[in-house]
C-alpha cells in the first residue's frame, strides 16, 4: 500500500473520490434544490424530448441556456442510443462526479506545494472524503458548476504568481469568467482572485481580463441568440433580484445570522478544528481564505438565503483545512493524528444535514419513478414545493397539468386525503415526504391513475405554474 501511495498518490486521492461520489450519483436518487429539477434538469429534458414546464425564470428570459444546453447532450446521446430519460440523469450525475474532481485535483496539489506530496496526500484525501464536497458533486446546480470552476481558477492563480507562465494566467483568467457566468453573485471572490492574479502587471492585466472576457462574450451570444437580448440573463438576474428584490419577496429572506448557525448544524463540534486548521492553511494560502470569506460575506447580505448557495465557499475552505492539517500531522504521533482525524470528519459526518441531504427527494424519485413506468400521457400535480418537486427529467412522453385540469389527466400526484380527486381515479401508491423537522405527522403523497381511457384527453392541457412573481411579469417576452 505504501509502495502504492508512493507511485500514485494523485491518483489514490481521485480514485478514493470516486468511490465515495459514483454510489451517491448511481443509487441515491435525491435531488438537492427544486432548481435542479426545474431549472437545469428539466430544461436539458426539454431541449431533448420538446415539453415540460417552463418556470417562471425561462418565460422572462432570467436564465442562461448554457447549463441547460450542456445538460442536454449527455441526455441527448442517451436517447439517441435508446435509453430511458432517467439513464440520461444517471449519465449527467456521474459526468458530474468526474467534474467534481478538479476541487480534489486542486486540493491535494495546493498540498503538495506547501507540504510535498505527502501533504497532498493529506489535503487531497481531505477533499476526497468530505462530505458536503461528494454529497453535492452528482448535483446540476450553479453552485457546484462554479466551484468546480473557480477553485482551479484559484489553484491557476496560484501558479501564475510562482511561475509567471502564460498558460496558467490564461487558464486562470478563463475560468475566473467562467465561474462569472456560472454565478454572477461571485463577482466579489473572482474579483479576490483576480487581483491576486494580476498584481502590479500590466501584462497579466491584459492577458488575464482578455481571456477572461471570452465566457462572458460568448453567454452574452447565447442570450442573443436564445432571448433576442445579448447579456439578457446576467443584467435582468441582478436587476430583478437586487433593485426589485423577488428573490427575498417571493422565496424568503433569512436572519444575518442563518449562515453562521448552518455552519454550526453542518459541522458540529468539528467547526472548532476547522476554524483552526483552516486559519493555519490561511497563513501560507491567504488568497484562498480570502475569497472564501467574500462569498461568505456577500451572499449573508442578500436577504434570501440557502445553505447550498455557500458551496463555492466550502470548496475552498476544504483545501485550506488540507494544507492546515499536512503542516501539522507530520508533528504528531499516530495516535493523535488519528484522533484529531476523527475528531475533524465526525462532525461533518455524524450531522443530521448529512442524512437528510442524501433522502432530500428520494420519496419524489421513487414515486416519479414508479409513475414513469406506466407512461401516462398527462399528470395533474397537486402537490409540488421545495421538499417534493415533479421529477419531470423521467418521462420520456408525458405532459404535466395543474390540478384544474385533474378531469382530462391519466394520473394524478396530491397528498393523501385530498378531496379534489375526480371521480373513476383509484390510488396506486403512496410515500412519505422527506423533510426536517417534519414532526410526528408527515406528510403522505400518493398517485391516482385513471382505470380506463388513457391518453385521450378531451382538451388542451393547462401550464404548470410554479412560483411567478408579479415583479417579473412586466419582463415576459412575448411569443418567447
Amino acid at each position: 500500500m505504501r509502495r502504492w501511495l508512493a507511485r500514485y498518490p494523485l491518483l489514490t486521492c481521485l480514485l478514493l473520490a470516486l468511490a465515495f461520489r459514483l454510489p451517491v450519483a448511481l443509487f441515491d436518487h435525491n435531488f438537492i434544490a427544486p432548481d435542479e429539477i426545474a431549472q437545469y434538469l428539466g430544461q436539458a429534458h426539454r431541449l431533448v424530448y420538446h415539453h415540460g414546464p417552463v418556470p417562471w425564470e425561462y418565460q422572462v428570459g432570467l436564465r442562461s441556456w448554457l447549463i441547460p444546453g450542456v445538460l442536454a447532450g449527455p441526455m441527448w446521446v442517451v436517447k439517441a442510443l435508446g435509453g430511458s430519460p432517467a439513464a440520461g440523469v444517471a449519465l449527467i450525475k456521474l459526468l458530474l462526479c468526474f467534474l467534481s474532481l478538479s476541487i480534489v485535483w486542486c486540493a491535494f496539489q495546493w498540498g503538495r506545494i506547501y507540504h510535498g506530496i505527502k501533504g497532498g496526500l493529506i489535503a487531497g484525501g481531505l477533499a476526497a472524503i468530505w462530505p458536503d464536497l461528494w454529497i453535492m458533486a452528482p448535483h446540476a446546480l450553479e453552485g457546484v458548476l462554479s466551484a468546480c470552476s473557480l477553485v482551479p481558477a484559484a489553484y491557476f492563480a496560484t501558479r501564475a504568481r510562482q511561475t509567471g507562465e502564460s498558460r496558467h494566467i490564461m487558464a486562470a483568467g478563463f475560468l475566473l469568467g467562467l465561474s462569472f457566468v456560472l454565478r454572477e453573485q461571485l463577482a466579489p471572490a473572482i474579483a479576490v482572485i483576480g487581483l491576486y492574479l494580476c498584481g502590479r502587471n500590466v501584462k497579466t492585466w491584459l492577458m488575464g481580463v482578455g481571456i477572461a472576457c471570452l465566457p462572458v462574450l460568448l453567454v452574452g451570444g447565447l442570450d442573443w441568440l436564445t432571448w433576442g437580448q445579448p447579456f439578457r440573463s446576467l443584467w435582468l438576474n441582478a436587476y430583478l433580484n437586487a433593485v426589485l428584490g423577488i428573490s427575498s419577496g417571493a422565496f424568503g429572506a433569512q436572519p444575518p445570522w442563518f449562515y453562521v448557525l448552518r455552519f454550526l448544524a453542518d459541522w458540529l463540534w468539528s467547526l472548532a478544528a476547522i476554524i483552526a486548521l483552516a486559519w493555519r492553511g490561511a497563513r501560507v494560502a491567504p488568497m484562498l481564505a480570502v475569497a472564501a470569506i467574500a462569498i461568505i460575506a456577500e451572499h449573508n447580505l442578500i436577504p434570501h438565503k440557502e445553505f447550498r448557495f455557500l458551496f463555492p465557499a466550502i470548496a475552498l475552505i476544504v483545501p485550506l483545512i488540507g494544507i492546515g492539517l499536512g503542516g501539522v500531522m507530520p508533528r504528531l504521533s499516530m495516535a493523535k493524528r488519528w484522533g484529531l482525524g476523527l475528531f475533524l470528519l465526525s462532525g461533518p459526518f455524524i450531522t443530521p444535514f448529512t442524512a437528510y441531504n442524501l433522502l432530500l427527494e428520494t420519496t419524489a424519485s421513487q414515486l416519479y419513478g414508479e409513475l414513469a413506468a406506466r407512461h401516462p400521457c398527462l399528470v395533474a400535480v397537486g402537490e409540488a414545493n421545495s421538499y417534493f418537486m415533479p421529477i419531470v427529467p423521467l418521462f420520456s412522453t408525458t405532459s404535466f397539468t395543474s390540478m384544474r385540469d385533474a378531469v382530462n389527466a391519466d394520473a394524478i400526484v396530491a397528498v393523501k386525503g385530498s378531496a379534489n380527486i375526480p371521480p373513476g381515479f383509484t390510488r396506486e401508491s403512496c410515500v412519505v415526504m422527506k423533510r426536517i423537522f417534519a414532526g410526528k405527522h408527515p406528510v403522505e403523497i400518493c398517485y391516482w391513475v385513471r382505470g380506463t381511457g388513457w391518453c385521450e384527453q378531451t382538451g388542451p392541457a393547462g401550464p404548470l405554474k410554479f412560483v411567478f412573481p408579479p415583479a417579473a411579469r412586466a419582463f415576459k417576452i412575448a411569443g418567447g
